[in-house]
């Protein structure tokens, strides 16, 4: 059997941190891993961050587990048929509720000797947190979800909080999902033996989350009733390069109901490529190695924000069309 692993979690959680951690630790151990990248937007950007070696399919514009849940299956078995890998790893997008795709890959096991072994949510303590503590909208509502169909949670970033505010999220976590195992995580740093050796995936647990909250629909169709129908998209195709110190400020003016965003940038400082992820008010900047000819754009992900904001703030910067 092969086993799958899903990641999952909400926007800018850390699933892509994840990821390149745990393709490190199957590199050094001599295994071939295979990677489906799930994005709701039309690029796939992460997919620069993964060694060219590793074979990864894209499945862009839609949400796995509605639009393009009946392709997961078909992907699935065709990188098991072109690629035999050791693992596959999923990378669902943040919107993305892990108990509907689970049926994608169950289909997916009735022509193949495929396995899911384990779903993983990725959860930002402090994002969670302060969404919990609003005690209301979509977004919390969706992330609860994900926490439930966890079999394991990274609660990341716990750098960011105190040991009290630590200790009130896990109890949340464990109210929702009183199966999970919680680990504590810095930038998604984790025992990688212990998540694939040790941690596996309990099929009566899934049972006992449906039957629990009902509310959670398996369904062929894109339900009115999904959770994450509140999140859109703006896509940014740059027309030249950017001013680095402009660029950095002009995240300061983005609406906050921008939970993510992501790209490419071209600097006028040196006229190189970099790839740039911002999550909750920070943003991390890393050049592109090797540089390559990559098409400069920015994703911006969100709940109900003014993409006129959006755009008119991007339009300020120098030498942006």
């Amino acid at each position: 059997m092969i086993p799958v692993y899903v990641l999952s979690g909400f926007l800018g959680s850390g699933k892509t941190t994840l990821l390149s951690n745990m393709l490190k630790y199957l590199k050094l151990n001599g295994k071939r891993p295979a990677v489906i990248m799930n994005e709701i937007g039309d690029v796939n950007l992460d997919g620069l961050l993964i060694n060219d070696e590793v074979p990864v399919a894209e499945m862009l514009n839609g949400c796995i587990c509605c639009t393009m849940r009946e392709d997961l299956s078909s992907t699935l078995l065709n990188l098991y048929r072109r690629v035999k890998p050791d693992i596959i790893i999923i990378e669902s997008t943040g919107i993305a509720n892990p108990l509907e795709l689970i049926e994608g890959i169950t289909n997916a096991n009735l022509e193949a000797d495929i396995e899911l072994r384990l779903v993983t949510t990725v959860v930002s303590a402090p994002h969670f947190l302060a969404l919990a503590h609003r005690e209301r909208g979509k977004s919390l509502r969706l992330i609860k979800e994900q926490i439930r169909c966890a079999d394991l949670i990274l609660l990341n970033k716990t750098d960011q909080l105190t040991t009290e505010y630590i200790n009130e999220v896990k109890n949340m976590l464990e109210e929702l999902n009183q199966h999970v195992k919680i680990i504590e995580t810095v930038r998604c740093e984790i025992d990688m033996g212990l998540m694939f050796n040790s941690i596996h995936r309990e099929s009566e647990h899934y049972d006992q989350n449906e039957q629990q909250h009902p509310s959670i629909e398996k369904t062929n169709e894109h339900s009115q009733h999904h959770t994450h129908n509140h999140v859109m998209t703006y896509t940014h195709r740059f027309n030249g390069v950017v001013d680095r110190e402009k660029f950095e400020k002009l995240f300061s003016k983005i609406p906050t109901e921008v939970y993510r965003a992501k790209g490419v940038v071209k600097f006028a400082q040196d006229q190189e490529y970099y790839l740039f992820q911002f999550a909750y008010r920070e943003i991390e900047i890393v050049k592109i190695n090797p540089q390559q000819s990559v098409e400069p754009v920015a994703v911006f992900i969100g709940e109900h924000f003014d993409k006129n904001q959006v755009q008119r703030s991007i339009q300020e910067l120098t030498n942006i069309n």
